[in-house]
């Protein structure tokens, strides 16, 4: 039953044209054309000022491009604020449209009410990896078309150790992208509102990034369990940090994923909670 909740609301995503575009598409694609754009404009420069230019500059700008190292780059940052923030558009609407459509009585019958609300929860979780996917193939795609146009080199450079901590960083990401999602569907089912889950998650991700950066200021260190508990996406830089070999420890790392673990089952209890009290006979 829970597997039918789970692929009605993937199937009735599916449908919701303007919602995917926004979601899934609009940062991924936007992102690697505008890149792309900036990167012939930054050629065509260099070719202008080829005589005068550093040889450092000149080595740096005819570099081969080097595949593998560039997608533990991207994979590195790949849960960006702007990804982010279009992504809830998804989420929200995954989370409010039974509200919106006051359809809930009409499928409350054939399912629980805990299978309907965690087949939301994990259609959030499904729909989540696609954009980090899509973002980083339009990039890749960009800069190998750059590669080419500028005649650089194209080496893959992607050995198993570099190809573990690409996979690490994707999954990393992919877990901050479903806590966000699962902030949208606790919002979107307390207001019962596609608005109030959207506007809600948008806020409580900038008020905690203040609180976050206050924090840091008043003494708090990136690393200490209260930070890692109390902000999810200090928990993810953390992680992020650890497998790009920085200066973070593995038990540090182990405490950040524990953090953003909690930020993800923590929302979704919560969620099944308020479900599971409200009344849906006129939705």
């Amino acid at each position: 039953m829970l597997f039918d909740a789970i692929r009605a609301e993937l199937l009735r995503f599916s449908r919701h044209t303007q919602a995917w575009l926004w979601a899934l598409l609009v940062i991924p694609v936007g992102t690697a054309i505008v890149g792309l754009f900036f990167r012939q404009f930054l050629y065509g420069q260099l070719q202008k000022a080829e005589a005068g230019l550093p040889p450092r500059i000149e080595e740096i700008a005819n570099a081969p491009l080097g595949i593998g190292a560039f997608l533990v780059d991207q994979a590195s940052q790949l849960a960006g604020i702007n990804l982010l923030a279009f992504f809830l558009i998804g989420a929200a609407t995954i989370a409010a449209a039974d509200y919106r459509w006051e359809t809930w009585r009409l499928i409350r019958p054939s399912n629980s009410r805990m299978n309907l609300m965690l087949g939301k929860a994990l259609a959030i979780a499904a729909i989540a990896i696609i954009p980090l996917l899509l973002f980083l193939l339009c990039e890749l795609l960009g800069q190998v078309i750059s590669a080419s146009i500028e005649h650089r080199p194209i080496v893959l450079g992607m050995d198993a150790k570099l190809s573990g901590t690409f996979i690490t960083m994707v999954l990393t990401s992919w877990l901050r992208v479903v806590q966000v999602g699962l902030l949208a569907l606790v919002a979107a089912t307390a207001t019962r509102s596609l608005f109030g889950g959207f506007v809600i998650a948008i806020a409580f991700g900038f008020g905690t990034f203040i609180v976050e950066r206050m924090f840091l200021d008043f003494g708090w260190k990136p690393e200490e369990w209260r930070t890692l508990l109390l902000f999810p996406s200090a928990a993810y830089q953390v992680v992020q940090t650890f497998l790009a070999h920085g200066p973070v420890t593995p038990a540090t790392a182990g405490k950040a994923i524990i953090g953003l673990l909690l930020w993800i089952a923590g929302p979704t209890a919560l969620t099944v909670w308020l479900f599971q009290r409200q009344d849906l006979s006129k939705e």
